[in-house]
Order: structure tokens, then sequence, then C-alpha cells
């Protein structure tokens, strides 16, 4: 096959107090993945709160700067891999995103990250964690083919993509998109304590049938 073009998966050490548990509790050194569409990570989407305050409305959405580093000029470790692909894996990628990037019925499976200490990750239809979309991504493309996509940590990339690294270091040296968001940090409304008690419900209800295999 022609692999003319290429597909950029990050992995990073997000500031949150839920991302610093996660590595804690998982000891990991990564706790964040995601995947770009061009070498300058201008087109980088992943699965991960729209808002800073909605933590339960996990969803896939484009990635910018300032969401890693929180407003704050403060360093961001990351790793960048180059994954050399043909024009139709590119357009199938591309595509895979764009159905899910507006569509609330694809969630974050925030119940898999929670249990993983335990159970190591469970799939649930529709619902992805960040490392999940990414792995599933690329087991359709045959890469990642020795367990289930949400099995997955981060940090399994360095090792099955150790020869792939593009980038390591400071997310400030690397990544160019930063719009300047300001309802990604906006407070606490009722708008999203409706929204995340909405997506505890379906987290629960979804989480449940899958558990019980329905």
């Amino acid at each position: 096959m022609n692999k003319t073009k290429a597909v950029y998966l990050m992995i990073s050490q997000t500031g949150t107090k839920f991302a610093k548990s996660i590595r804690k509790v998982g000891k990991q050194q990564y706790n964040h993945s995601s995947i770009a569409l061009d070498a300058d990570l201008r087109r980088t989407f992943g699965f991960a709160r729209p808002q800073h305050n909605a933590v339960l409305m996990g969803k896939l959405v484009r990635e910018s700067l300032e969401r890693y580093t929180l407003g704050k000029d403060e360093p961001v470790e990351i790793v960048v891999f180059k994954i050399p692909v043909t024009e139709e894996q590119y357009n199938w990628i591309k595509g895979e995103i764009a159905l899910r990037l507006n569509d609330k019925h694809y969630m974050y499976n925030l119940f898999s990250v929670l249990t993983h200490p335990f159970v190591k990750g469970y799939s649930v239809k529709d619902m992805y964690t960040c490392i999940e979309f990414v792995a599933y991504l690329m087991q359709h493309i045959g890469y990642l083919d020795d367990k289930p996509a949400c099995k997955y940590t981060p940090d399994d990339l360095l090792v099955y993509f150790k020869d792939n690294i593009y980038f390591k270091g400071d997310i400030r040296k690397k990544m160019t998109y930063n719009p300047k968001n300001k309802s990604y940090f906006a407070p606490m409304s009722m708008k999203v304590f409706v929204g995340n008690a909405t997506a505890l419900w379906n987290l629960i209800a979804r989480s449940f049938k899958a558990l019980c295999g329905k």
C-alpha cells in the first residue's frame, strides 16, 4: 500500500485533578490520548469534557492548546507519534471523526476509566475513553491488534509505537491551535448542572446494559 499520508497520535499529561488522579491510581505516566490530522496539531480530536465544569458530559471534541494548559502559560508534557497511512485510511479516519464530533449519542466511557484498576476497561456501545477511540481507529487500519480497544492505556502507545515518535516535550513547542475559547472556562450554570445529571443517567443505563450483555 502507498502510505503517502500520516495521522498523529498524541498522549499527554493533562493538569486537571481528575487527570492527576488517573495517573496516580493507574500508575500511568500519561492520562490522555488524542489524534491529529496534521503535523502542527491544529486539527486534533479526542474524547474529553466539552467544558471544564462539564465533567460527566464527555464527548468527542476538537482539542486546543488552552484546553491542555488550562489557559495557563505552563508546560504540559506530550508524546506525538507519526503513523503512516494511505489516502483511503486517512479519509476513513477523517470521516469517523466527523461522524462523532457533533453527535451527542457518542459519549465518554467514564465508568470504564473509573473501574480500570479493577476490570482493566470494558466496552460500551457508542461510548469511548480517549485512548479507546484512538485504539479503535488504529485497529481498523491494522495496528494495536493484541487486545480489545477498551483495554489499552495511553502508556501502551509508548511501547507499540516506540519507533514512530515524532515529538516529545512541552506541548507549547508543538501545538499551534489556540483559539482562546472562553466558553470552556465558563462557570458552573444550571444548563451544565442539568447536562451533567442527564449524562450521568445515560452513563449508568448504558453501562449497566453492557455489563448485563444486552
